[in-house]
């Protein structure tokens, strides 16, 4: 109060002397304006707060300015209260904006997710189609493979039918690899049963030679008696019609009996070498000489089965033909006999295997 008096008069007289106003009126003056600056000062700290609460933050950057004019007391503390709040409303903003950009985050992670969803499902969709036009191919390439390879079989049994200039590749048994298994059946089974032969039952050579030629022509004539005989059995049943009727259905049997041969000659091999055969040769050598009696069976049914059937020769003539036979042990060009047999494709055919003969001494 004392400080506001000493305020007044000083400034009184420093106007009175300056603008000459009288004296009474300049207090005047300065009375109402100490009155008005202690209304703003008693009420502004409120106006401010009411403005700050209506505008939602407006930052208040000239209180400062009032504050450090003297306009408001207590300044660090309203100072402090005005920056905290303007920082409090800047904050509650970005919290607002980063919630509106994390809503809109989560709303586009689940379009996201309902895209993926329908993309996944879409997947299934062309990776189930896919398996199903894959099991298709496959079922109609296997349909395709297996009318190929049933032409293929109707042709070339067409073609195979009673021409042996054609032969299955595929076939182990076809006549040129039945060629081969002639000449190493001379060369191996019967070279081992003539040791035992000539060690055993004391036999001159001429002897035990005409004992092995005698077992293979009689396993030989067997073999071609009951595939002949087979034959016949099956063209009883269709008696009555004529050979281009049941031209397929022979061929058909005739391929059955080939087909099966490797099942039916162990039976066969039995029923050569069983006390009632009528081999007797074979029958009475069966002891000493079974393997190269087995083997004889064998390879002469499959010789029987061919279309049409092979041929083995156990007949030269006088005349030594190096083209069909070789020599023994001498050589020569008159025949004394036949050591092994010569084997044809068919009567009247190509030599498959040349027989051995031996010449007559030279004197």
């Amino acid at each position: 109060m004392v400080v506001d008096m000493i305020l007044t008069v000083c400034c009184s007289c420093c106007y009175y002397y300056l603008l000459k106003i009288p004296f009474k009126m300049i207090t005047w003056i300065f009375q109402q304006f100490v009155s008005l600056y202690n209304f703003f000062r008693r009420f502004l700290p409120q106006l401010i707060h009411k403005l700050a609460s209506y505008t939602g933050g407006h930052k208040y950057h000239r209180v400062e300015n009032d504050i450090e004019s003297g306009l408001v007391d207590d300044t660090d503390n309203y100072r402090k209260a005005i920056e905290a709040n303007i920082r409090f409303q800047d904050s509650q903003e970005k919290i607002t904006a980063l919630q509106k950009e994390k809503d809109d985050a989560i709303t586009r992670f689940q379009d996201s997710q309902e895209q993926i969803k329908v993309l996944q499902k879409e997947k299934s969709d062309v990776l189930t189609r896919f398996q199903d036009c894959q099991e298709k191919i496959n079922v109609l390439q296997k349909e395709k493979s297996d009318v190929l390879t049933r032409l293929s079989e109707v042709m070339g049994s067409k073609l195979r039918d009673n021409n042996p200039a054609i032969t299955d590749l595929n076939d182990p048994n076809r006549p040129m690899k039945l060629g081969d298994q002639f000449s190493e059946l001379y060369e191996n089974e019967w070279t081992d049963a003539y040791s035992v032969l000539e060690d055993s039952k004391k036999l001159t050579e001429i002897e035990i030679i005409e004992i092995l030629i005698k077992i293979l022509k009689d396993i030989y004539e067997t073999c071609l008696a009951d595939v002949s005989q087979q034959l016949s059995g099956h063209r009883s049943t269709v008696h009555g019609l004529s050979d281009d009727e049941i031209e397929g259905f022979i061929k058909a049997v005739k391929d059955s009996i080939k087909t099966n041969a490797s099942k039916y000659i162990p039976l066969l091999r039995k029923k050569i070498a069983s006390d009632s055969s009528s081999c007797k040769t074979v029958v009475q050598y069966r002891d000493c000489c079974l393997a190269y009696i087995e083997s004889c069976v064998n390879l002469c049914y499959y010789v029987a089965v061919q279309d049409p059937p092979m041929v083995i020769d156990f007949v030269t003539g006088q005349i030594f033909d190096k083209q069909s036979w070789k020599e023994y042990t001498r050589s020569g060009t008159e025949v004394e006999y036949v050591v092994w047999p010569a084997l044809y494709l068919y009567k009247g055919g190509p030599i498959m295997s040349k027989g051995v003969v031996q010449p007559k001494e030279t004197k």
